[in-house]
């Protein structure tokens, strides 16, 4: 049998919070509302059994409809152990790699953890004196590349979307085709990099295909300073500005 509880003779203290303006206002909408926020039907159900033997009806529909859901159940997720553990490796436990990241004319010397095999931080490489432990917010914004999902992750040619498998059979036929020649009418275009694996990667095909070209091309022109400088000292040079020395700074069109 329902048991209805007495009314508490104190009165209320202490902030009282509303579900909505229609509650504050106690409008017909929400008082039905209330009455009714049973399932449908259950507000016409006088009799205390019957609204009892109702909700457990409900409640059982409810438990083994869960049951079936994929959504009620935690993703399995199949992991595959290493053929070859890495040396000193501990599941769990953060590893620290010292690399760069190259940029246009030089790189950055970095500190980056990785967790299960996955980069989540980078820092500057604190005993390498270009860097002392510090870094830029490119750099630390660069760690996004990997997990972007807007990344280039498709091959187009003249435009129109093609398969991996397509992409490999064009180079392999590319590749026939310049088979035992010097390589003359084949051109790369490539943005400016100091990655020393690019050059190595160049050297290998440039003995391979002597008369290939290689362009590089940018949308801005960043090596002006550097260029100014060249001139300036008579030789090429890296500015590196000490900006507490200055008095007085005239920054003109670019930082």
């Amino acid at each position: 049998m329902k048991t209805i509880p007495p009314i508490c003779p104190e009165p209320e203290v202490g902030p009282k919070y509303w579900r909505s303006l229609d509650q504050l206002a106690e409008t017909p909408e929400f008082n039905q509302w209330v009455e009714r926020e049973f399932p449908a039907g259950a507000s016409e159900f006088n009799d205390p059994v019957s609204r009892r033997h109702f909700v457990k009806i409900m409640s059982a529909s409810f438990l083994l409809g869960g049951l079936g859901l994929a959504g009620c159940r935690r993703p399995e997720e199949h992991i595959l152990p290493f053929s070859k553990m890495p040396e000193g490796y501990v599941h769990g436990l953060a590893q620290f790699y010292a690399t760069a990241r190259p940029t246009r004319g030089t790189a950055v010397p970095l500190l980056v953890k990785s967790n299960d095999g996955r980069p989540t931080k980078i820092e500057g490489n604190p005993h390498h004196p270009n860097s002392n432990g510090g870094t830029d917010a490119w750099t630390q914004a660069s760690i996004l590349n990997l997990y972007d999902p807007d990344r280039a992750m498709r091959f187009t040619n003249n435009g129109s979307e093609k398969s991996s498998v397509e992409t490999f059979d064009a180079l392999a036929e590319l590749s026939k085709k310049f088979q035992g020649s010097s390589g003359e009418g084949l051109s790369f275009l490539l943005e400016q990099s100091s990655s020393p694996s690019r050059d190595r990667i160049q050297k290998i095909i440039s003995e391979k295909f002597p008369k290939a070209r290689w362009y590089i091309h940018e949308p801005v022109d960043l090596s002006i300073g550097r260029k100014a400088a060249a001139m300036a000292f008579g030789q090429p040079v890296a500015t590196e500005y000490k900006l507490e020395n200055a008095r007085r700074i005239l920054s003109l069109d670019c930082d």
